[in-house]
């Protein structure tokens, strides 16, 4: 584990679609994860603001994933990316509680 300031950083390979990536795991890309479910949950809620959400969601995907993986990711394993992400944090999320 890394620190800058105050921002705990930690890294963690993630496999999507047979390659390999590092996450890095720090409190921005937390925040974007979280910003992301909100989110994805408030498209699901509110449908007459769905243009406005999809374009944020996009923007939040972006800065996640150019800011928090490397090597730089491919088009076709965004999606999974996102989901691994997304469940690193759901996990982290139970064992703080």
């Amino acid at each position: 584990m890394l620190q800058r300031g105050n921002d705990l950083m930690e890294e963690k390979k993630i496999k999507v679609n047979n390659r390999e990536y590092s996450i890095m795991l720090n409190d921005q890309t937390q925040l974007n994860a979280l910003k992301l479910k909100r989110l994805y949950q408030q498209s699901y809620s509110d449908m007459d603001s769905f243009d406005e959400v999809s374009t944020e969601i996009s923007t939040t995907i972006n800065n996640l994933l150019k800011r928090s993986v490397s090597p730089e990711i491919r088009e076709e394993d965004m999606d999974g990316a996102i989901q691994q992400i997304l469940r690193i944090y759901e996990k982290k999320g139970k064992k703080s509680i």
